[in-house]
């Protein structure tokens, strides 16, 4: 019976001792002091080392916590070795009983700048707080991204591209769009301009306006303000009866003004024009004079202004006269000034139009413009 009580006694105790090591180990800085743990030691391939403790990796990098408690990450592209051994933390005496954890003799991982950064690391699984300073991203962005990356295929002259439209359904039934897309290409000395687009429109189903055009101009100088130009100008519009009208002109030039948004071009020479029409039918060709003004001014920070007439008089036949006039004014839509709202006006003057049509014909229009600079 008393040899059943001492077993007993005895299997109580071993059990008590073992509770308390187990506490005792999982107890830090208790069992292992500062004297008795283990020392990693990393050594770097540019001859650097550091002593501390390994404490897991992330991002291709080792995480590793120095004696005062900093916890740095390494590249593994920079790390040479890192052993294992006892000893004391702050003691610079050689590791004794060292023993090798990592190797990095292969050499596969490229040379980076130095590895401990200087700045505190963000604690791990908290992601990193936004930017203050970035600007909020607004759907004109997005829009541009797209558009850029589309134009990505263009020529470099590649300078923008309108669009604008009415549409109306009920008791009225109108549909209206203009558009256009601008090239040029230019520097101090040459320029090169061609413009292509329309206006198309139907009020309750009948077609009221189709127009059409292509032109072209080309300017060459020598670093002076005298230059040489070349101009193609086509039109197609059904109601004027007016199948294709082309003018073909060169001649000199001067440019009053020609600094970024400013622009005065003076343009004058001889030229020829070829007009077919239809209902009555009427083919004819004429040797003309050209001269256009061309004007680009900025109004304001928020506003600018274009303008350009075109003359086409007939040399040969006093009363013709063909005047083109477009005007523009351009408001900014954001700070990159790439877009704007335009308020155009276009004017088209023949004195010798196809029998039954007016002289004059007026188009108002409101377009969206994006510039590609």
């Amino acid at each position: 019976m008393g040899s059943t009580s001492f077993l007993y006694q005895t299997n109580y105790l071993k059990h008590f001792f073992l509770i308390h090591l187990v506490y005792i180990l999982s107890s830090p800085g208790v069992a292992f002091s500062d004297h008795a743990t283990g020392i990693e030691t990393l050594y770097l391939k540019d001859g650097q080392q550091f002593s501390g403790e390994s404490i897991g990796f992330e991002d291709g990098n080792i995480l590793f916590r120095l004696p005062d408690g900093e916890v740095y990450p390494v590249l593994l592209g920079l790390v040479d070795r890192l052993e294992f051994g006892s000893g004391n933390l702050d003691s610079k005496s050689p590791v004794q009983e060292e023993k090798l954890l990592v190797n990095n003799e292969s050499g596969e991982f490229p040379l980076l700048p130095p590895p401990l950064i200087t700045a505190e690391p963000e604690p791990l699984g908290i992601p990193p707080a936004p930017d203050s300073e970035l600007i909020e991203e607004t759907p004109f962005d997005t829009i541009e991204e797209y558009v850029d990356t589309g134009w990505e295929y263009v020529e470099v002259w590649t300078k923008r591209l309108e669009l604008g439209g009415t549409f109306l359904a009920g008791n009225t039934d109108r549909d209206y769009v203009t558009t256009g897309l601008y090239l040029e290409k230019s520097d101090n000395d040459n320029l090169f301009e061609f413009e292509i687009g329309g206006r198309w429109g139907q009020s309750n189903g009948v077609r009221d306006a189709n127009r059409w055009y292509g032109n072209a101009t080309m300017d060459v100088a020598r670093t002076t303000n005298w230059i040489v130009f070349v101009s193609n100008r086509n039109t197609y519009d059904e109601f004027e009866n007016l199948d294709w009208r082309g003018t073909l002109s060169t001649g000199l030039g001067y440019r009053f003004v020609n600094e970024g948004d400013k622009r005065l071009i003076l343009r004058i020479g001889p030229g020829g024009t070829h007009e077919i029409y239809t209902d009555p039918k009427l083919s004819r060709t004429t040797f003309d004079m050209f001269v256009e003004v061309e004007f680009h001014w900025p109004l304001s920070d928020h506003a600018k202004l274009e303008h350009k007439q075109t003359w086409t008089p007939s040399m040969d036949t006093a009363q013709i006269l063909r005047v083109t006039t477009e005007s523009g004014l351009l408001f900014k839509l954001d700070n990159k000034d790439r877009w704007n709202l335009k308020l155009g006006l276009l004017q088209t003057y023949n004195s010798f139009p196809s029998a039954g049509r007016k002289k004059s014909d007026y188009t108002g229009s409101v377009s969206l413009v994006y510039t590609r600079k």
